[in-house]
């Protein structure tokens, strides 16, 4: 499997609400506790706001630098493109989840251990947009469960 994929991520409301879901529930226990009588839990309020925020602007608008916009598997390699155009050559973690029509990649950048990237696809659906083509979800999909075989997993 050593044709070329390429994705290129676009601005997605969808996605963005996807990826704030962990903050708004985070923000919400932070409510009812402080309801329960625990309102000193209310100065991790503007922390769950703020994360909520940074990350819909990275998943959802695609901004920043550390958002990644695109994905290029070639030669059995896979890359990461940002904003700024930089390209990293990426290996996806066992921490990775993948359904029919929605993806979340944790992407390790090749020779590091502790730094990762994040990033949500969305394929189309009637009545629902996405964030990359069906096609080449479907083919990534596949070189991400198939494709990868020879490779040491991480």
């Amino acid at each position: 499997m050593s044709n070329r994929i390429e994705l290129t991520l676009t601005p997605s409301l969808q996605v963005g609400i996807l990826a704030v879901l962990p903050w708004m529930l985070l923000l919400a226990f932070v409510l009812i506790a402080a309801l329960a009588g625990k309102v000193w839990l209310l100065v991790a309020a503007p922390i769950a706001l703020g994360g909520a925020a940074l990350e819909y602007r990275a998943s959802g608008l695609l901004l920043g630098g550390r958002s990644v916009n695109g994905l290029l598997i070639d030669q059995g390699e896979m890359y990461a493109r940002f904003e700024d155009h930089r390209q990293v050559q990426v290996l996806p973690l066992a921490s990775s989840r993948i359904w029919s029509g929605l993806a979340l990649l944790k992407l390790r950048p090749a020779g590091t251990r502790f730094q990762s990237y994040t990033t949500i696809l969305l394929a189309p659906s009637p009545g629902r947009p996405g964030n990359v083509s069906a096609e080449d979800f479907r083919r990534l999909r596949v070189w991400l469960r198939l494709g990868r075989s020879g490779q040491p997993s991480t």
